[in-house]
């Protein structure tokens, strides 16, 4: 039982780390991806200066960027894979359609899933910009979810092996 724990945790653990960078990797090689992010990140930077200097403090702004940075990976890395993870162990589930697409499920889901949550109204809208960063986060969550599947969920061996046909 112990050994189960530690496979689970270290496949969790390294799954989560390879999406994260595949996450952050990808994002910057995107054109599009990388100018709504950089924009994204400078108006918010600069939002924060402005209200960090009016209340007359002046506080790191990269450790709110990296706040946001963080956020971006609990919520389509850690959290996705998570609930799968949970889901499949408690149920048994040994299929890397479940890992992977459960968590590629949730995590490209997460940006309506945030909106719902919060009560906005454009929950059930997206521009293209938005379902291209939806796709990225759908193939980050296969990822971490197949590289979760191939550590901690993959069935054993003697399972996997087809029987040798009888002549």
């Amino acid at each position: 039982m112990m050994r189960r724990i530690v496979v689970m945790a270290f496949g969790f653990v390294l799954a989560v780390g390879v999406g994260a960078v595949f996450l952050i990797v990808s994002a910057l090689l995107d054109p599009a991806t990388r100018e709504a992010g950089f924009a994204a990140a400078t108006s918010g930077l600069f939002a924060f200066v402005e209200e960090d200097v009016r209340a007359g403090g002046w506080s790191d702004p990269l450790a709110t960027f990296g706040f946001i940075v963080w956020a971006i990976i609990i919520a389509t890395c850690v959290a996705p894979l998570a609930v799968a993870a949970l889901i499949g162990e408690i149920a048994g589930a040994r299929s890397l359609l479940w890992y992977s697409g459960a968590s590629a499920t949730l995590a490209g889901a997460s940006p309506w899933i945030a909106r719902a949550a919060m009560g906005l109204d454009r929950a059930r809208e997206a521009n293209p910009l938005e379902l291209r960063i939806a796709l990225l986060f759908f193939l980050t969550g296969a990822l971490t979810g197949a590289i979760y599947w191939l550590i901690a969920a993959r069935p054993p061996a003697r399972q996997m092996a087809r029987p040798k046909p009888t002549l």
